[in-house]
């Protein structure tokens, strides 16, 4: 079955999309990161790029919008110079998110979206959703769409509006050019830069996986919640069965996504048969290794291998959408036998790259025979949302090993060979004392001899090994100090 399972009491609210009885995809909203995607705002050119083809707008966030000439309605391959200069004011759109070295990236072509269209008041053109197959039916509604279209105007047709009469789609686009006028109206009577549209991010969601899944049960453990999305014309009750959650347990964990919310913050995940993928996270790109594991295949390796890698196709698509990845995706699967068994790897790739909402392409096997795939990004993922980079090891999941620390020590000591100092008190961990130490304090007392002066400890207990030389001083001095730090 599909369903959606909204869980919105308290701060943080979610939404669980379960496809096919498979949790599919986890939106989180928290206030810390909230996603701006969809806001209108009225903001004011500060700087034009020429060399960027693109210019910087002030929205009132703290760092200053992107927009590129190619997002400016009916640019017609004109300079950014030529379209827009310093100091003017413009209505825009966000299209990504902030990341922490960028600011907003903005559109000029403002989108109004609504159940059986997506209206462009300066789009210019008409398309059609992909889904719909018939090319005649796509003709006959595109001719009819230029007949009505104002000059300027752009439409998107969802795959709803060919389950509606006319009459209906004309209401719903009426309606949607009403509120882009309301919305110019605001634009006059404010200053310049304000916020004019703020988008119910969690409602949104909820209709745009609607219309991805078509049918299915929407779950929601609280009343008024459950009203707004119902009293919604976009609302469709034929295909939509609402159902208000009021049982003991918390929502999400009656209908078991924790665990997949668990399995989406993990490096490893197994596979049907037994194979696993590994999925790693870099700056650039992530990375997706796939292993037989404990699968070995009742018939050849060949048979094996290629029913490892299907698996780990699908699996690697759902992941994507699930933990929301987004940028280069790179999966190195197991060396396949022929270029037969790679083509329909890379067939069930596009097959299921169909159920993804945001634009994923397919690039296919590079030089070095892994597979190359984009999925465009305009939020955080679902790892940056719910985690930080470690403190103890600063993101990487490795730490410094006792040796090292050891070693690093031991060239810190080395360095006061030449002071005058009778004696110097090392801090460290136990485990860094040990090796530092050597067997029945051998390099200890090496070392003491090299330098000609007496080393002193002092423990600590740390998450990381750890060691360095506080201070150099008489023994007496440094004694006192190693057992004030003790008490």
């Amino acid at each position: 079955m599909n369903a959606l399972i909204v869980s919105s009491k308290g701060r943080e609210q979610r939404l669980a999309v379960i496809k096919s009885g498979t949790v599919d995809q986890i939106h989180i909203f928290q206030p810390s990161h909230l996603s701006r995607v969809g806001f209108i705002y009225y903001g004011v050119v500060t700087k034009v790029e020429k060399g960027m083809d693109a210019c910087f707008v002030d929205i009132g966030l703290e760092r200053k919008g992107y927009l590129h000439r190619s997002d400016w309605p009916n640019h017609q391959n004109r300079s950014i110079s030529e379209l827009v200069h310093q100091g003017q004011k413009v209505i825009v759109q966000v299209t990504k998110d902030a990341s922490e070295m960028k600011g907003a990236r903005l559109s000029a072509v403002i989108e109004w979206p609504g159940k059986r269209l997506v209206y462009l008041p300066q789009g210019g053109y008409t398309a059609v959703s992909k889904k719909v197959a018939n090319e005649g039916q796509r003709r006959e509604w595109i001719n009819w769409i230029e007949e009505q279209k104002s000059e300027g105007e752009g439409v998107i047709l969802r795959t709803a509006a060919f389950q509606q009469s006319k009459e209906e789609f004309l209401a719903e686009w009426e309606k949607l050019r009403e509120e882009h006028k309301n919305l110019l109206q605001k634009a006059r009577q404010e200053k310049a830069p304000a916020l004019l549209i703020e988008r119910e991010l969690l409602k949104e969601t909820v209709f745009t996986r609607m219309q991805e899944l078509q049918e299915g049960e929407l779950v929601c453990d609280e009343a008024k919640v459950l009203s707004d999305i119902k009293k919604d014309p976009r609302f469709e009750s034929k295909r939509w069965s609402p159902v208000l959650y009021t049982g003991r347990e918390e929502v999400f964990a009656a209908y078991q996504v924790p665990d997949a919310l668990q399995t989406a913050l993990k490096q490893v995940v197994w596979l049907p048969s037994g194979g696993f993928i590994v999925i790693q996270r870099t700056e650039a790109m992530t990375v997706i290794d796939v292993n037989t594991g404990k699968f070995t295949g009742k018939s050849s390796q060949r048979q094996t291998v290629l029913l490892t890698n299907k698996e780990a196709a699908i699996e690697s698509l759902r992941q994507a959408r699930l933990r929301d990845i987004s940028g280069i995706i790179l999966i190195d699967f197991i060396d396949m036998f022929s270029e037969e068994d790679r083509r329909k790897v890379e067939a069930l790739l596009v097959q299921e790259a169909k159920k993804d909402v945001k634009q994923l392409s397919i690039r296919g096997f590079t030089a070095l025979g892994l597979m190359e795939i984009t999925r465009k990004k305009t939020k955080t993922s679902l790892l940056e949302t719910l985690t930080v980079p470690c403190q103890t090891c600063g993101g990487t999941g490795r730490m410094v090993s006792p040796e090292t620390a050891a070693f690093r020590l031991e060239r810190e000591v080395l360095a006061y060979e030449r002071s005058s100092e009778e004696a110097i008190l090392i801090e460290a961990t136990p485990e860094v004392i040990e090796i530092f130490a050597g067997e029945q304090r051998e390099y200890h007392n090496k070392l003491e001899a090299l330098i000609s002066k007496r080393m002193i400890y002092r423990v600590i207990q740390s998450d990381i090994p750890r060691g360095r030389v506080v201070r150099a001083g008489s023994s007496k001095e440094l004694e006192s100090n190693q057992l004030e730090k003790r008490s």
